[in-house]
């Protein structure tokens, strides 16, 4: 099945301190952490402040060639590669037939985002990628003292 998510907002991811994506399920709550490299960050951010660059981006110059051809971005589907890797296939209108190509998951956003294309999740990806509904720190605490076993901690008398 297909989701349909839309850009949400940048994060940083903690373990490898480097940019993310967050897409989020259109009228839901489900939320996909994309990594992406910085400059690709860079060319989302300018897309999504509505900025002009002082010269065209690598990407606007893909949107270029692809208007210029004749084509259309169609949509986006982000999808798990037999050895579960995000990618995204980019859908495209062109010369009466539908072609596709593969992308990195951070090229795809940035070239929807300028294409005002759509963008859709597998469900696949929703349960690989999405945060976990995580317990609060107290609640982790309390499992975690309950699990204890008190028999490690030896034997102590009291005198």
């Amino acid at each position: 099945m297909l989701v349909k998510v839309e850009f949400a907002s940048f994060a940083v991811d903690p373990a490898e301190n480097s940019p993310l994506i967050i897409l989020k399920e259109t009228g839901g709550n489900r939320m996909v952490p994309i990594p992406i490299g910085p400059l690709e960050a860079g060319a989302i951010a300018i897309e999504t402040l509505k900025l002009m660059p002082l010269r065209p981006l690598t990407i606007d110059m893909a949107k270029s060639i692809l208007e210029k051809l004749g084509g259309t971005l169609v949509r986006v589907i982000f999808h798990l590669s037999p050895s579960q890797c995000l990618m995204a296939r980019l859908e495209i209108s062109a010369g009466g037939g539908m072609h596709h190509l593969e992308s990195k998951p951070c090229d795809a956003i940035a070239l929807a985002l300028r294409c005002r294309a759509p963008i859709l999740v597998r469900e696949a990806v929703f349960e690989k990628f999405s945060p976990k509904n995580s317990a609060s720190e107290q609640e982790k605490l309390r499992s975690h003292i309950a699990a204890l076993d008190t028999l490690e901690f030896g034997t102590v008398y009291l005198e």
